[in-house]
């Protein structure tokens, strides 16, 4: 379980973002739920399979790290562009319904840590569980 603690924060993050948000519909939510909670079970079981066919050998062969490394970058993608996309509709409708100028500059302005949270998560993921040394 230690293995995929930050897997399990960066769903459950992205989960708790779209649960919280009031522009999304019960269907949106629980479709959301669906898809970060199948992604995370077959990431789970896919890197155990990655990990379970090449266990045995002293020296960890290249192919190893080749499957690894690509599944971790795969994985990376299939979870963090959906939140990117669902960070956009988010700030799309945060700013279209603001009625000052103070307000849509504030919401503009958040745009720098809801980026950089992206990034973390993205440089994280593929850090911990795609590296290749």
């Amino acid at each position: 379980m230690d293995t995929f603690t930050w897997l399990f924060i960066i769903a459950g993050t992205i989960v708790i973002i779209v649960m919280a948000n009031p522009y999304f519909n019960w269907w949106t939510r629980s479709l959301a739920v669906i898809y970060y909670g199948i992604l995370t079970f077959l990431f789970i079981a896919n890197t155990n399979r990655i990990n379970e066919k090449y266990s045995g050998g002293v020296p960890v062969p290249e192919a190893y790290w080749d499957d690894n490394s690509q599944w971790a970058w795969t994985a990376s993608n299939l979870f963090l562009l959906p939140f990117i996309g669902i960070l956009l509709y988010i700030y799309y409708r945060w700013f279209t319904n603001s009625e000052t100028i103070t307000v849509k500059i504030l919401i503009t302005i958040s745009l720098l840590p809801a980026a950089a949270l992206v990034f973390f998560f993205y440089f994280t993921f593929n850090f911990g569980y795609g590296y290749r040394p």
